[in-house]
């Protein structure tokens, strides 16, 4: 068996440097990806809530010297609480389904995967004096 394993050790090592080289390249990859989204969503974020900020102090100089003044903010506050709920849903529910990082690396140990089975298998086949092209029956 020592001698059979022998000689695949240093392709084996290889491949796992290889593995290591696109996790690498995979999580570099992610990394950059969530920096800009982080980048941009953060931006995002302050500019509308000062125009939210800026359109409920609007509002409220607009009904502030009205008998509507207390109804405008409740209204105010209701589609705080709605817009809040909106996007706590998906977010929060239990089925959502987290991003899927290191795509490469996954298919790369499916493809691994599928290999070792039918080398295996075929090693198998070959122990037991079963041919590929005439089964035994």
């Amino acid at each position: 068996m020592r001698s059979l394993l022998a000689p695949l050790v240093p392709a084996v090592l290889r491949h796992l440097e290889g593995y290591a080289e696109v996790a690498g390249e995979d999580a570099r990859e992610a990394a950059t990806l969530l920096a800009r989204k982080l980048a941009a969503i953060l931006i995002a974020a302050a500019a509308a809530f000062l125009a939210l900020l800026m359109t409920c102090v609007w509002l409220i100089a607009l009904a502030w010297d009205t008998p509507w003044r207390n109804w405008v903010a409740a209204g105010l506050v209701l589609a705080f609480a709605g817009v809040a709920l909106a996007l706590a849903l998906p977010v929060l529910r239990p089925g959502a389904e987290p991003p899927r990082f290191f795509t490469r690396i996954r298919a790369e140990f499916g493809r691994d995967r599928e290999l070792i089975e039918r080398t295996f298998d075929g090693h198998r086949q070959a122990a037991n004096g079963e041919d590929d092209e005439h089964p035994a029956h």
